[in-house]
């Protein structure tokens, strides 16, 4: 937060009095901006000559020619010490020794002296030629009262003045010193603050008292002005007079006026009683006329804090004052009459109550001025210097500091004008140096990174839009000038009445425009119980309830994007760069609500979700292009069994990611912690509410991969690194790897272990000490070629930032101000906290927003003062943000509904977002509503009138889509043997590698695996041998066949074909002559051994040679 009030003020140059001006608290506590290191002084050969001030000069100089012209006049006749003070405050207002002592520095020539010299001794001779410096005669005699005709204020005698001024220095002495010990006692300070001029000393005439007498005048106007006079007298004469002389001072008693005996008024004259005239008292509603003390400040102190009122305040750091502060007030002509009306007069002179009389007095060097009620010498000192340079007001004002909010156009300014001059600094060093950026800078830089910063901190709001369903909680850039945004919404049985469209956006930042799109959306099922079961409600209410949209992902290389709801789907996109449009182009069905959707920077086209499902919550989908929407994916749940028969609680995704370097993108981080069905975490088991675990999934290869060390504890978030094969995991801490008692969490980082794991595992190699209970979101962003910058934004509002170079501590803690939202309890269980954090080009700026509204940012390489500056202040808390691929833009959404852009070139503001005030030429910048969609139909009348049906496919029309139609398995017509591996199944991997050799899908079966097999099949298919299948009756043959069949009968052998002897023989050899003579053996339905077997195979297989 910024005020209007800022920068130390400067010292006056002239000051009439030995005590100091009044130090302004609130202006002198503030510092100056030390962003950029001093400016490098000019080289000369000569050091110039420090500049001596009126004081100094006067009493150095011009004072010895005065005294050297009043050598030859007596103390007798003249004042001779007021004579010289009366000299040398005429040559000190001359117009030629202001214009020397100015181009001398306060060190006069010798010429200069000779013609003061002259000027001195004209001087002295025409003071001299006069009365007024004489002195007079001592009275013989004790004067007489003499009533004059108005009554005016009588002069003071020598003595009198001697002592009144011995009690102005007294008092002097002693304010002096009271503020002495206030102050610093620094003798720079002391010294400024002495006058300019020489003191002057108030050294009056030694006149007697007047002389009074009686008058009888008949007329009543003269008998009252007579009374008044001989009143006034009488107050004059009693006030009690010290006198500071050096010899025994002379009592002078004036006697007694006589009494005047009060006139008769006549009867006939009908009069109202004489009353002093009362001043006229100010309005009492204004409260400036009600303030007790009235300080006043030389102009050179007013201009001082006109101009720091123009610099911004850190309201975190400066004490800022609730109510206006009065700093300066002018004097009124009532006190300029009051005050010159305590002045001293000669010869019973009167002096006009102006301005003027006052400047010539002071001029002149006359007395101190007194102080009217309200003013401390302090005041009058600074109201003299003000005379005496002719720079008093010539009419009064009253002026005030307060705090105010600086405006934006201000801070804009102010901002351009500092870059732009940082900016041409660091050209001129990079134009005279080179790119070494130490020699004229004199630091250390790299003007790649300055520049990229100063780019940075141009970004300012250019597009506002309002009207969302809920908080924005998730998005993603499409393009530079486009993104897509997801809110939630009210989707309970007891708020359903605030549910309304705008839960999917999509935003134009060139055109300016976001629209929301209704897909995400299910039939409004029917409420029992509460205020929504009513028919009127439900009457009254959409038919459609719009879901929450918690996850989105764009694809680069398919040009895709993903969104995830809570209605189980994720939706398949097809975006227009622009924004303009886009369209669903497939859906993915699921069983629970779909918290994360991923898609893989690999060019695999692998997507994964994850959804509140005890099994198999965890889907890794393969897009085909131009069949998404029959995309296979290969699932795996937690290992963790403690949660199993268990209906209230179980262990789902928290965090999902995948990895960002080479080498390590297909690889899938999945972190589980335990929840409860209904939202009670009292129902989770106290041993298990913080364990979890840490799953690292190979795509590729279909299988899991070890992760050694703190893998099994409750996981908050996960983040990967960029370039290098690491990642890190924030998780509950455990007794054994915890012993501060502050750390509540820890941040693990893991890297691949490639000695004790074979380059197939993780383990962790360090963790980092956080304080927070909970943790939102984590960076892991490299600040050398082995060391990282890690962030965790956390829910007590403060972001904790590790080098881990320098060990397992903070290097910084972050902290955002006091949540918008009220709450109650714990700060860390009731809110939000920091919900997002990014960096951009540089290290140099970090930017974070949480749940007090405002986007800050930082330099963490700043080691005491990180913070930058805030670049966003909005209505409600943070919810999300992302920066644009070319880092030029930053999308912003808040728990109100609203969405922001920030952008780092103004030009980017769209034009029908401006408006222009009404007869004048300003333009203001409007925030715009979304573009509603049109109404979809209402719900068909497959749903029913209760609309409790989902919209879900059923489990046949999904298994036909999911795997029969991509040919990953087929149906045998044989109903016994039923599906089958199809074409594609490979595709699938779904493998039991730890079935087959090597884990080998190709390989053969292991021994254990292979009996398990044969036995099952045996279970199945049963012992007994099954009948052959008959073969059916051929049809009859036509003349084409016949012939053909009687020629190959022809070819058959026939014991007719052979010779008698031929035949003999053969019966005697034992030949089987005819196969179709029934030999005898019964059929036996019994098992077979396995030498049963080989002994008929052998049998057949002689058989078999003597047949032939």
């Amino acid at each position: 937060m910024s005020f209007g009030l800022t920068s130390t003020v400067s010292r006056s140059l002239f000051n009439h009095g030995q005590v100091p001006p009044a130090p302004i608290p609130l202006l002198n506590a503030l510092r100056r901006p030390t962003d950029e290191p001093p400016s490098k002084r000019q080289r000369v050969d000569q050091p110039l000559p420090r500049k001596r001030s009126v004081k100094d000069c006067l009493r150095d100089q011009v004072y010895p020619l005065v005294q050297n012209a009043t050598a030859g006049l007596k103390h007798d006749d003249y004042h001779l010490h007021a004579l010289t003070i009366k000299a040398v405050t005429v040559l000190s207002i001359s117009k030629f020794f202001r214009r020397r002592w100015d181009e001398t520095c306060g060190y006069l020539s010798k010429t200069d002296l000779g013609i003061l010299g002259s000027q001195a001794r004209d001087i002295v001779a025409q003071l001299t030629e006069g009365s007024e410096f004489r002195v007079s005669p001592t009275p013989s005699s004790p004067p007489q009262p003499r009533l004059p005709r108005r009554a005016t204020q009588q002069a003071p005698t020598q003595g009198q003045e001697l002592e009144d001024s011995e009690t102005s220095e007294e008092y002097s002495e002693t304010e002096e010193s009271d503020e002495s010990e206030d102050s610093d006692g620094s003798e720079d300070s002391e010294g400024s603050e002495e006058s300019d001029l020489p003191e002057l000393e108030e050294v009056g005439e030694s006149e007697g008292l007047p002389q009074f007498r009686a008058v009888n005048v008949p007329e009543v106007s003269q008998e009252l002005e007579e009374v008044e006079a001989l009143r006034r007298f009488s107050e004059l004469v009693k006030e009690p007079r010290r006198l500071r002389v050096p010899h025994t001072p002379q009592n002078c008693t004036a006697p007694e006026p006589p009494r005047v005996p009060e006139p008769e008024i006549p009867e006939y004259i009908n009069r109202q009683p004489c009353k002093s005239r009362e001043r006229r008292q100010p309005n009492p509603q204004n409260r400036f006329y009600q303030i007790t003390k009235k300080p006043y400040l030389t102009a050179e102190y007013r201009k001082a804090i006109e101009a720091g009122t123009r610099l911004p305040v850190d309201a975190s750091t400066a004490s800022i004052a609730s109510e206006p502060i009065v700093y300066h007030v002018d004097f009124t002509p009532q006190e300029i009459t009051e005050i010159t009306e305590k002045l001293w007069r000669p010869r019973n002179e009167r002096l006009e109550p102006t301005l003027e009389t006052l400047m010539q007095w002071v001029r002149l060097g006359g007395q101190t001025l007194p102080a009217p009620s309200g003013r401390s010498l302090r005041d009058m000192n600074a109201f003299g210097a003000d005379l005496w340079e002719g720079r008093v007001a010539e009419i009064p004002r009253v002026l005030s500091l307060s705090a105010e909010r600086v405006s934006h156009q201000t801070e804009k300014r102010e901002g351009q004008l500092r870059r732009a001059s940082r900016f041409s600094s660091l050209l001129m060093a990079r134009e005279i140096s080179g790119n070494q950026g130490f020699q004229r800078t004199r630091q250390y830089l790299n003007f790649q990174q300055e520049f990229n910063t100063l780019r940075e901190d141009d970004m300012e709001v250019v597009a506002e839009f309002t009207n969302c369903a809920g908080d924005v909680t998730t998005g993603t850039w499409i393009s530079n000038e486009s993104f897509l945004c997801g809110t939630t919404t009210h989707s309970d049985t007891h708020n359903q009445q605030y549910n309304k469209p705008g839960n999917l956006l999509l935003c134009s930042a060139s055109q300016g425009t976001l629209r929301a799109f209704p897909d995400h959306r299910i039939p409004r099922p029917r409420v029992e119980k509460g205020e929504n079961s009513t028919e009127a409600m439900r009457q009254s209410q959409d038919p459609w309830l719009y879901s929450s949209v918690v996850s989105s992902d764009y694809n680069v290389e398919d040009d895709l994007a993903y969104t995830s709801s809570f209605d189980k789907t994720v939706k398949i996109w097809r975006v227009d760069p622009q924004g303009v449009h886009m369209e669903v182009i497939a859906t993915w069905q699921h069983t629970g609500n779909v918290n994360f959707v991923a898609a893989a920077k690999d060019r695999s086209g692998r997507v994964a979700t994850a959804a509140d499902s005890p099994t198999d919550a965890v889907r890794i989908y393969t897009v085909e292009r131009g069949n998404e929407a029959n995309s296979t994916y290969q699932t795996f749940s937690c290992s963790r069994t403690d949660a199993e028969g268990s209906d209230k609680w179980a262990y789902f995704p928290a965090t999902m990611q995948w990895g960002r370097a080479k080498g390590c993108q297909h690889l899938l981080l999945v972190g589980y912690s335990p929840r409860s069905l209904t939202g009670d975490d009292t129902e989770i088991p106290e041993d298990k509410r913080t364990s979890g675990e840490i799953i690292l999934w190979d795509a590729e290869q279909g299988m899991r991969i070890n992760v050694f060390t703190a893998s099994t504890a409750n996981v908050f978030e996960v983040a990967w690194h960029p370039t290098l094969q690491s990642f890190i995991a924030a998780t509950t801490p455990n007794s054994l790897s915890v012993s501060a008692r502050k750390v509540k969490t820890l941040i693990h980082i893991f890297q691949r272990d490639k000695e004790r794991l074979g380059g197939g595992g993780y383990a962790q190699y360090q963790s980092l000490d956080c304080y927070a209970s909970d943790i939102n979101e984590l960076t892991f962003v490299p600040n050398s070629p082995r060391h990282a910058y890690v962030s965790a934004a956390c829910t007590d509002g403060k972001v904790y930032i590790w080098d881990t170079a320098q060990g397992d501590k903070p290097i910084h803690t972050l902290s955002h101000g006091k949540p918008i939202e009220e709450y109650y309890g714990d700060r860390e269980k009731e809110d939000t906290g920091v919900k997002f954090t990014a960096w951009n080009t540089t290290l140099d700026r970090f930017y974070t927003g949480s749940s007090d509204g405002v986007v800050k940012v930082w330099n963490i390489r700043r080691l005491r003062e990180p913070f930058v500056r805030d670049i966003l202040t909005a209505p409600g808390p943070i919810a999300w943000g992302g920066f644009s691929p070319d880092t030029s833009k930053l999308a912003i959404g808040d728990a109100t509904g609203r969405c922001f852009i920030l952008s780092i070139d103004d030009r980017d503001a769209p034009e029908s977002h401006f408006m222009t005030l009404p007869g004048t030429n300003r333009r203001l910048r409007r925030p715009q509503q979304l573009i509603p969609h049109p109404e979809p139909d209402p719900p068909g009348a497959e749903h029913g009138d209760d609309m409790d049906i989902d919209t879900e496919l059923d489990d046949a029309t999904y298994a036909r889509r999911t795997y029969l139609d991509t040919q990953y398995i087929r149906l045998t017509k044989n109903p016994v043997i039923g599906a089958v591996q199809g074409p594609q199944y490979s595709e699938t991997n779904l493998f039991c590698r730890d079935a087959h050799l090597n884990q080998d899908p190709a390989a053969p079966l292991l021994a254990e695996f292979e009996r398990f097999q044969k036995a099952s099949e045996a279970d199945s298919i049963g012992r007994r041998r099954r009948s052959v299948r008959r073969v059916k009756i051929p049809a009859p043959p036509d003349e084409r066949l016949k012939a053909v069949h009687a020629k190959n009968k022809k070819q058959d052998f026939t014991l007719e074909q052979l010779e008698r002897g031929e035949i003999d023989s053969l019966v005697k050899a034992g030949a089987l002559l005819s196969i179709e003579e029934d030999w005898g053996f019964v059929y036996e339905d019994e098992d077979m051994t396995s030498s049963d077997i080989n002994a008929a195979s052998g049998n057949a297989g002689r058989n078999k040679k003597y047949i032939i």
